[in-house]
């Protein structure tokens, strides 16, 4: 009796066995798709990831160029007041003592001319950002001129200014 028993779940596990696919097959079924389609399907997902963080960069630049504007905007008037308090110490408390500084028309015109590139510059940035799409023919081009433009807008701030404070120190040369 033991030895039927032994014999029929031997025999039921070999018929297991011979019936299910093996493990160790190679290969892959053919439901799965062939490697064209596969190869198109991965292309499908890497566009559509490049689309989403073009998106999210796109969002970024456009808060980016708010902020910028608000700080330009802000270090302008600052620059503004500046300029216009050391112009009037210099008509009301230097000119007044007899004492003048000889470019003084030159450097307010530099004063003048700096606010305009100033302005200019943030003018250009902001069109080129407002423009900015991923959906555009170069993103990338014009994410590359985006950030040339800022760097253009600090530079011109810069400007301004040290226009400004060689203003201040020729008025507080002739003070002395």
């Amino acid at each position: 009796m033991k030895t039927f028993r032994y014999t029929l779940f031997l025999g039921l596990f070999l018929f297991i066995a011979l019936l299910s696919p093996s493990v160790l097959a190679v290969g892959k079924p053919d439901t799965v798709g062939s490697r064209p389609e596969r190869k198109q399907k991965a292309q499908n997902r890497l566009a559509d990831a490049k689309l989403k963080a073009c998106q999210t960069r796109e969002n970024a630049i456009k808060k980016r160029i708010e902020q910028l504007t608000k700080l330009a905007t802000t270090m302008q008037e600052k620059f503004d007041a500046i300029a216009q308090r050391v112009e009037k110490y210099y008509t009301t408390k230097v000119v007044p003592g007899g004492k003048t500084v000889a470019n003084y028309d030159n450097l307010v015109a530099d004063i003048q001319t700096k606010k305009t590139a100033v302005q200019t510059a943030l003018a250009q940035t902001q069109a080129n950002a407002t423009n900015f799409s991923c959906t555009g023919s170069d993103p990338k081009g014009q994410m590359t001129q985006f950030r040339d433009d800022m760097r253009g807008v600090k530079k011109a701030l810069q400007d301004y200014r040290t226009s400004i404070k060689n203003l201040i120190v020729a008025v507080h040369s002739k003070n002395e």
